[in-house]
């Protein structure tokens, strides 16, 4: 079976998602799902609220990096949180994504000063 990881990441894939809200799993635009894909879901249910709650503490810690370190606004952090944590797409070379990060990065570094500029 594949990893947990790799589940949610195939399920986000095909335009669905699936999140935690008051610690109940949600499945979202399910309709995008394969058919059996949302009995998978409630077949693997526990430990795909593991993943979630692991997912959910990791996105609010760099968040908050970016935020109090980088002196970013809180928004920016939670948006470069999700792309770092959540959103890598597949078929997207290592040093593609890289970049990719690196620049989003530089962006918020740079962004604050050239506001106060």
């Amino acid at each position: 079976m594949a990893s947990v990881a790799d589940l949610v990441a195939r399920v986000r894939e095909r335009g669905a998602n699936v999140v935690l809200e008051n610690g109940n799993l949600r499945i979202v635009n399910s309709r995008k799902l394969p058919a059996g894909g949302a009995d998978f879901i409630a077949k693997h249910h526990e430990a795909i609220v593991r993943f979630l709650e692991d997912e959910n503490a990791e996105f609010d810690e760099r968040a908050g990096i970016i935020q109090f370190d980088g002196k970013a606004p809180r928004e920016w952090a939670e948006q470069f949180a999700d792309i770092l944590i959540r959103h890598r797409l597949r078929g997207v070379s290592d040093l593609d994504w890289s970049w990719f990060i690196t620049r989003c990065g530089q962006i918020i570094d740079e962004a604050p000063q050239a506001g106060a500029a």
